[in-house]
């Protein structure tokens, strides 16, 4: 039965296979772990793990990679491949010594609960991350002048050229002609796979932020691989204004108009929109969100159109949370709330 014990090994390493699904009887697929699949969808998945008479064998339609399932296992993992060696040849060569198995128990294959494999971190050979550098870094400078919180270091990087960002997704080889250096914030999900990197001028460019979409799907809300979407989450627009609350998660960009579609439940949401009341698009944004029934902040009399700006402006990270305490709405009292502060 030397099948049942190739699935079986299969089965021990699966959970480290990337995108691994049953697709069939006897027919598994994953991203290929030996040529790394597509870089720019990490979606595809063109390794294949089939049947052939009473073994199993593997094949990457993108590399060409094809072995026995033996073959495989020993590139993969030369420990495992140890084990499996002495299970399948343990009566000479064809694995008999399992054959009293029910046929039926050893093809029925029970899919894996999937922890992620964790990925090298292309981000750290190409950046440094701001809790690793020193004091008079000049990044370390420009977020110490805006007072981000030291504590939130290790979630930001350093980019020396902006031009190797292009190695997340060469897609942007073309458009990104400058090499000054940047401050790096990278946007993970729940899993902690990288889906954005914004970019942040620190010599006064005029292009202040550059995105760059490593997974071109993914929506633009930084924080989501700290958030507890069971506890009240802030929602503010600027990932860094996000580093100075608790439970917070920015939408950047076009992402603020879709916190609807965020996999958060409503009640959790408070909608934290930039102290702008004479911009149009705030407005609107504001006005849908209240017609939807959330939870917003209307601003008072308050030193900075962000919170960023407020906290260069003198005021703590505790105060402003008691103003957004003091000064949050929904439903008919945040209309009228949003009212007088249109007229500001």
């Amino acid at each position: 039965m030397s099948l049942y014990i190739d699935i079986k090994y299969l089965n021990t390493i699966a959970h480290r296979l990337e995108n691994f699904k049953k697709k069939s009887q006897d027919l598994f697929n994953c991203r290929c772990p030996l040529c790394g699949d597509s870089q720019r969808n990490k979606k595809r998945s063109r390794g294949y793990f089939y049947r052939g008479k009473q073994d199993l064998y593997y094949k990457c339609h993108k590399c060409g990679a094809s072995h026995h399932f033996g073959t495989f296992l020993k590139n993969f993992d030369p420990n495992q491949y140890s084990q499996y060696v002495v299970e399948r040849y343990a009566d000479g060569g064809h694995g008999r010594a399992n054959a009293h198995k029910n046929v039926e128990t050893i093809l029925k294959f029970e899919e894996p609960k999937f922890t992620k494999k964790p990925e090298p971190k292309l981000i750290d050979s190409i950046m440094d991350r701001l809790d690793t550098l020193p004091d008079d870094h000049e990044v370390i400078k420009y977020v110490t002048d805006r007072r981000i919180p030291r504590d939130a270091f290790d979630r930001l990087y350093f980019i020396s050229n902006v031009k190797d960002i292009i190695q997340l997704n060469d897609k942007y080889k073309n458009s990104i002609i400058t090499s000054e250096p940047r401050l790096a914030i990278p946007f993970l999900d729940g899993n902690g796979k990288l889906l954005v990197v914004s970019l942040r001028g620190i010599r006064g460019e005029s292009l202040r932020y550059i995105n760059i979409k490593v997974d071109e799907d993914a929506p633009s809300i930084f924080g989501l691989d700290k958030v507890d979407p069971t506890q009240e989450v802030f929602v503010v627009e600027g990932p860094l204004d996000s580093l100075f609350l608790h439970n917070s998660i920015a939408c950047a960009g076009t992402s603020f108009g879709k916190i609807d579609q965020l996999p958060i439940p409503k009640d959790k949401i408070t909608i934290i929109f930039d102290n702008q009341p004479k911009n149009r698009d705030v407005g609107k944004l504001m006005n849908k969100y209240i017609d939807q029934g959330y939870r917003i902040v209307i601003w008072p009399d308050v030193p900075g159109k962000d919170i960023n700006e407020m906290i260069e402006n003198g005021l703590t990270s505790s105060e402003i949370q008691g103003i957004i305490n003091d000064n949050t709405f929904n439903g008919l009292a945040a209309k009228a709330k949003y009212a007088m502060w249109r007229k500001v």
